[in-house]
């Protein structure tokens, strides 16, 4: 699993929230990454990439999504900034960790939901890469979809690991300053992707 909008988004939410909406969101990416899955078994991975009217469609979905969440983080590390500047002033404490706002698990099942089911290039990827490490003898139809949950399996696991990981970290990074540091650096990411998945890269 390399870094992406997916990793961002769960460490902006076990900084900003807790271990139990990441946890959510983490569930909504699988969720997502299995569907996309079942349809790409389906035929849909197929389509999309030989339709690039309609792939470009939904890469361009995508993108505004990923766009929408960058202007999101942008607007969080300006309110802290804003909050940062009169609490120097008096001395006294800025603004707390979870003032922003924490979602609901639903809330961020969606995002996860969202933040990987608007990227077309997962269910491409996955009909692309799984039908080669079909054993010899077993059933395409069989042997993909088994592969397909073992990869998402241990796409699970990462994220978990990853959260455990920066929630132990979390106490240290929780001031305001590190955490408009955190939202500017997930508005980039955020940004950047978009554009790139804009372009089709």
């Amino acid at each position: 699993m390399t870094p992406g909008p997916d990793l961002v988004m769960i460490t902006n939410l076990v900084l900003n929230g807790s271990l139990r909406v990441a946890t959510a969101a983490a569930l909504g990416m699988i969720t997502a990454g299995a569907v996309q899955a079942g349809l790409g078994a389906a035929g849909l991975a197929a389509l999309l990439a030989t339709s690039p009217g309609l792939f470009a469609a939904f890469r361009w979905a995508g993108a505004v999504v990923l766009l929408g969440w960058a202007v999101l983080a942008v607007r969080r590390a300006t309110a802290r900034a804003g909050a940062e500047a009169p609490a120097q002033a008096t001395g006294s404490p800025a603004v707390p960790a979870h003032a922003t706002g924490e979602p609901s698990v639903r809330q961020a099942f969606g995002q996860g939901l969202l933040c990987t089911g608007s990227n077309p290039k997962v269910g491409i990827f996955l009909m692309a890469f799984l039908p080669q490490f079909v054993p010899v003898g077993m059933a395409p139809e069989i042997g993909v979809p088994l592969l397909a949950a073992c990869y998402l399996a241990l796409g699970l696991l990462w994220l978990l690991t990853w959260m455990r990981l920066v929630h132990r970290l979390a106490p240290h990074l929780r001031s305001p300053r590190v955490l408009r540091i955190a939202d500017s650096l997930t508005a980039a990411v955020f940004g950047l992707f978009a554009v790139r998945l804009a372009l089709g890269g």
